[in-house]
């Protein structure tokens, strides 16, 4: 997992389009736990609500049979960065000042992999 960081989101959406261009659905972020990727298009096609995405592992809604307490998780697993262990390395302030805890995106040169 990486290093925990905090962005504004003016900030977090600009990482995310020069990393995946403007299209939201194709941007990509990577469990802390399993390491699984995901696409936000996937979250969405899985039954996920919009608040899911990228807070919580795709497992929990795909049937994903590994959990965070296994020592190497099953891929996907059922984390969800609103429970107890709260491990998701990104902060998101939004002009308002709610914050929101997120997955980090996925590494360009993966993307690129399995594209």
């Amino acid at each position: 997992m990486s290093d925990q960081r905090t962005l504004t989101h003016a900030q977090w959406l600009i990482q995310a389009t020069a990393l995946f261009g403007p299209d939201q659905t194709t941007w990509r972020f990577v469990c802390p736990i399993c390491k699984v990727e995901t696409c936000m298009q996937q979250w969405l096609e899985a039954g996920a609500p919009e608040g899911a995405i990228a807070f919580s592992c795709i497992g929990r809604y795909t049937g994903g049979t590994g959990t965070m307490m296994q020592e190497v998780p099953h891929q996907p697993c059922d984390y969800t960065g609103g429970e107890l262990f709260r491990l998701n390395p990104v902060t998101v302030v939004f002009p308002d000042g709610k914050t929101r805890e997120t997955f980090e995106f996925a590494a360009v040169n993966t993307v690129e992999a399995a594209s």
